[in-house]
């Protein structure tokens, strides 16, 4: 049977570390509470499916006093550090103590940012002593790869991390955006046929099309699409004979109880 996480992180590192290319973050810079918020869901397996809300921490001493109540209740650290940049390494203490006094026994994954391959100020042999003294997992975060490539890594490690053993046969990966077929299917059929009133969270229809693995589903989803396609025909030909859409809670029940 398919399972559902919904799973707080929160995401570390000082100014320069270059946490920004981790999530590509940069229009919250100016945060007025001091976090910013991003989520990024991974379908995997038997659609599995984990949703991680990212609570990305602004490193300002006016908002350092909050940082403790916004690690409250996370499953996992993300820790960043430029690989070019001492001092965003130095700083690392600092953030590993917060994370550890405020959230009891979770993984801390440290990723390196490599933005200046010719200008390495952090040897291979400081990074393998802290992850040893501090029992951290760690990544390197390299600008060849894209944006998506770097995170499905970095997301990878972190459920296998918190599922040890865990084997990742399938495993997509969404950036806090739809696709945007699926938001052309969620405009179609965001209205109930029946009673008109808008149906404002269909999960089953955004399940159906992130489904991969099942011929029937996928197959249904093909249909839907050709559908909502070739709409402007059938409006045309067919307007004042039928309604499509799909039936809100209210009007399925009196339907077909």
């Amino acid at each position: 049977m398919p399972k559902s996480y919904k799973l707080k992180l929160v995401l570390g590192g000082s100014f320069n570390s270059g946490k920004n290319t981790v999530i590509d973050n940069n229009g919250n810079n100016g945060s007025p509470i001091g976090v910013s918020f991003k989520s990024v869901e991974c379908q995997v397996n038997e659609e599995d499916n984990y949703k991680f809300i990212i609570w990305d921490l602004k490193d300002s001493k006016r908002f350092r006093f909050l940082f403790p109540v916004f690690c409250r209740g996370a499953c996992t650290g993300l820790l960043c550090f430029n690989i070019s940049n001492k001092e965003t390494f130095s700083d690392l203490n600092r953030w590993i103590t917060l994370f550890k006094e405020n959230v009891n026994d979770i993984p801390i994954i440290l990723i390196g940012i490599k933005a200046n391959l010719a200008n390495r100020e952090v040897s291979e042999e400081a990074i393998n002593n802290l992850i040893a003294e501090e029992d951290l997992v760690y990544i390197e975060h390299t600008s060849l790869l894209s944006l998506e490539e770097n995170l499905e890594e970095i997301f990878k490690k972190l459920i296998i991390t918190l599922h040890p053993g865990h084997t990742l046969s399938h495993f997509r990966l969404t950036i806090n955006k739809e696709d945007e077929q699926l938001i052309r299917l969620k405009n179609f059929f965001d209205r109930c046929p029946i009673c008109k009133k808008r149906i404002h969270n269909n999960v089953g229809l955004k399940n159906i099309y992130k489904n991969i693995l099942d011929p029937e589903v996928l197959k249904f989803k093909e249909s839907l699409i050709r559908l909502v396609n070739n709409i402007e025909e059938i409006r045309v030909d067919y307007s004042n004979k039928i309604s499509l859409g799909i039936p809100c809670c209210e009007c399925y029940k009196k339907i077909f109880d």
